[in-house]
C-alpha cells in the first residue's frame, strides 16, 4: 500500500492546525514541511495523502507534548461539520437510523476508518476500526473518532444518547481525568475495540428533529457522493474495505471480481495500471490483521492463522517473519 496514494480530505488538518494556533506553535512551518499552506487548508476541494496527513498529526503531537490532542481536535469537530451526512443524520427519525446512517455514509467523510455493528439481546456495539496502520498515532486518532462519533449522538439526542460504556483499546492514560470530563458515560480501557455501547431498547425513540422529507433529499444526495467516490477512489482501496469486513479467512480473486461486478481479467488490469494486485493487497491485509490480533487479542497463534485464512500455521508463522522480521509469538512478547 503506497500511503502517498490515498488521498484524504483536508478538513480535518485545518481542525488539527486551528488547535496549534491556540498553543502557540507556528502552523506555517509545520504545513511547509509537506507541501502545504495556510491558505490550503481553506479550500475544501484540496486533498492529502495518509502520508502527509499521518507525519502531520504525529510532528503535532511533538510539538505540542499534547497526550490528549486527539480529543481537543475533536471538540472542536461540529455537527455540521460533516457535510450533507450531517443533515442526514440531523433528520434521521430513530437513533438506530442514525447510527445506519453514519455506518453507511462515513467513508464520504472519514475513509480511514469504518462502522461495524453488533447486535446483542440488550446492548448495540458500534465499533470503529481503522482500515489502514497509524502507527503512532493510533490512540490520538482513535479517540478524537470516539469523540466525534460521541458529540453526534449528543447533539442528535439533545444531550440523552443510550449510551451505557464508551470503550477504548489502549491503557487507561495518565491525563483520565480530562476522558471523564468529556465524556459523561461509563469509560472502559484496555477494551477489545474502540467502541460505544447503546442500550437497545431506547434506540427506536423518535427524535426531536427527525424530518422525513429532509432525510430522504440529504440520503439522496449522500448516494450520490458515494458513487463519485466510487468513480475516484483507487480499486485497491476499495478491495482492501472489503477483505477487512471479514472475519474468519478471505474471499478469492474470483468471488472479490464478482462482488465488484468485473471479470478476474478485468480486476487484475485496473489492478497493474494502479501499480498494485489482488495478492499484493492480500498480503497487506492479513499483514495488518495479524498484527492487530497479536496487539489486541488473546487469540492463539494457531486461531489467527485459521482467521486469516491459513490452513498451516506454519505457513503463517513464515509469513509473518518475512513481514516483519520476527515470529508471531516474538512480536506479541514484544508489544
Amino acid at each position: 500500500m503506497d500511503e502517498r496514494k490515498l488521498l484524504l480530505p483536508i478538513y480535518y488538518i485545518s481542525q488539527l492546525a486551528e488547535e496549534l494556533e491556540t498553543q502557540g506553535v507556528l502552523i506555517s512551518d509545520w504545513l511547509a514541511k509537506y507541501g502545504l499552506s495556510k491558505d490550503l487548508l481553506s479550500d475544501q476541494n484540496q486533498s492529502i495523502s495518509l502520508y502527509a496527513y499521518k507525519s502531520l498529526s504525529l510532528d503535532a503531537l511533538t510539538l505540542t507534548q499534547q497526550p490528549s490532542l486527539g480529543l481537543l481536535v475533536a471538540k472542536r469537530i461540529g455537527l455540521t461539520a460533516h457535510g450533507m451526512l450531517s443533515f442526514a443524520v440531523i433528520a434521521s427519525s430513530c437513533l438506530r437510523e442514525t447510527i445506519e446512517i453514519i455506518s453507511r455514509y462515513l467513508n464520504t467523510r472519514q475513509p480511514l476508518i469504518r462502522i461495524e455493528l453488533n447486535n446483542g439481546d440488550t446492548e448495540l456495539e458500534v465499533q470503529i476500526h481503522q482500515c489502514y496502520p497509524l502507527d503512532k498515532i493510533e490512540h490520538s486518532f482513535l479517540e478524537s473518532s470516539i469523540l466525534v462519533l460521541y458529540n453526534m449522538l449528543m447533539q442528535v439526542t439533545q444531550n440523552s444518547p443510550p449510551i451505557s460504556k464508551i470503550c477504548f483499546p489502549f491503557p487507561e492514560p495518565k491525563n483520565s481525568q480530562l476522558f471523564s470530563e468529556v465524556f459523561d458515560f461509563e469509560l472502559a480501557f484496555n477494551a477489545k475495540n474502540a467502541c460505544i455501547l447503546l442500550k437497545n431498547s431506547e434506540l427506536d425513540t423518535p427524535l426531536v428533529m427527525a424530518d422525513k422529507n429532509s432525510l430522504q433529499q440529504a440520503r439522496q444526495i449522500c448516494e450520490r457522493e458515494l458513487e463519485k467516490l466510487e468513480l475516484v477512489e483507487l480499486l485497491q482501496t476499495r478491495i482492501r474495505k472489503y477483505l477487512l469486513s471479514f472475519k474468519d479467512g478471505f474471499p478469492s480473486l474470483r468471488e472479490v471480481s464478482c462482488y465488484f461486478h468485473m471479470s478476474p481479467r478485468t480486476l487484475h488490469r485496473q489492478l497493474k495500471r494502479e501499480g498494485s494486485s489482488y495478492s499484493q493487497i492480500l498480503m497487506s491485509v492479513r499483514k495488518f490483521v495479524a498484527v492487530e490480533l497479536l496487539n489486541k487479542s488473546t487469540m492463539t497463534i494457531q486461531t489467527i492463522a485459521l482467521t486469516l485464512g491459513y490452513s498451516d500455521v506454519a505457513n503463517f508463522r513464515k509469513a509473518f517473519k518475512q513481514w516483519t522480521g520476527t515470529s508471531p509469538s516474538g512480536f506479541r512478547s514484544k508489544n
